[in-house]
């Protein structure tokens, strides 16, 4: 490799050569992988602990310089199957049912596509948040206008639970309609800016929709050991195994449902759902008892603002 004005450039041979009257002398360069514990000046600071949270295959790579982790598997598959496969082994039905505190929508978009409906209940006797019921899946017939899609919905809730909702094309009528009935609703415009970063806070995301899914990531990986249940159901097993992820420096990008659709011939709707209902919207007892302009600003939030 050598420098010619002022840039980095790959030749086929170390030979020295002259470029615009000036001696140039290519130099080798090689790349040695170590590990972070080969730093002694890092050994003795929370750097560890940050690259212990990173996502696959970047951990490894990071924390103990195995560049070769992840090559045998995609790596760029956000949900590992064997993540999501634990948590389905995991389910147990329950009898009765812990509170409803979410309720995810994925609105059907027409054809033979179906509306789905993720609920997430508190599991009494693991002592957790994360427990999802079996999914509901409404034939896109009984949900082709808003007023029939807020009903069916309606009548799958329990407790007040918040609806979290696409409102991105169909899910904008079934929205309205909710809103207009006065249930607790959050339309979901998965094209936002995300809210956070990731668990070792590196990483940003480049919309709501790329963090929304890690964050179901982050509940699934083996070292959270949130405890997360979810129902035994193979399409919805190889629809959250589905999506892709890159990184552009630290931001993480997870890929279009159209990219999606593109590459597997079908929407992931009931994965979608659960992505939903993971999001942990305050009921409207508990923010009508704070008060305040934030449980406004909450209970008012307007998600075609910036549609």
């Amino acid at each position: 490799m050598a420098v010619i004005d002022g840039k980095d450039t790959w030749l086929d041979s170390g030979a020295p050569f002259t470029h615009k009257g000036e001696l140039i002398r290519p130099q080798s360069r090689t790349f040695i992988p170590s590990r972070v514990t080969d730093n002694p000046y890092l050994v003795g600071t929370d750097y560890m602990s940050t690259l212990q949270a990173l996502p696959e295959p970047l951990r490894s790579q990071m924390l103990y310089g195995d560049f070769h982790a992840g090559v045998e598997d995609d790596i760029w598959q956000v949900i590992p199957a064997a993540w999501a496969e634990a948590a389905q082994a995991r389910w147990r039905d329950r009898s009765p049912k812990g509170e409803m505190l979410q309720l995810g929508v994925d609105v059907a978009r027409g054809g033979q596509d179906s509306t789905i409906i993720a609920a997430r209940h508190r599991d009494e006797q693991m002592g957790h948040d994360l427990w999802f019921d079996r999914l509901r899946e409404i034939q896109g017939v009984d949900t082709n206008d808003g007023d029939k899609c807020a009903g069916q919905v309606m009548v799958h809730r329990r407790d007040d639970a918040p609806i979290n909702i696409d409102v991105i094309g169909v899910g904008s009528s079934p929205y309205d309609s909710l809103k207009r009935g006065g249930a607790q609703v959050l339309g979901v415009n998965v094209a936002e800016n995300a809210r956070g970063v990731d668990r070792s806070g590196m990483l940003s995301f480049f919309n709501w929709r790329s963090e929304l899914w890690w964050r179901l990531r982050e509940a699934l990986d083996p070292t959270a050991d949130t405890g997360i249940a979810l129902p035994p159901d193979p399409i919805l097993l190889a629809e959250m195994c589905a999506p892709r992820w890159s990184l552009s420096g630290k931001t993480v990008r997870v890929e279009s449902r159209d990219d999606i659709v593109k590459r597997i011939g079908r929407s992931p709707d009931r994965a979608t759902a659960v992505v939903l209902a993971l999001i942990d919207q305050p009921k409207r007892a508990r923010l009508d008892a704070a008060g305040g302009d934030m449980a406004r600003r909450v209970l008012d939030f307007n998600p075609y603002e910036r549609m």
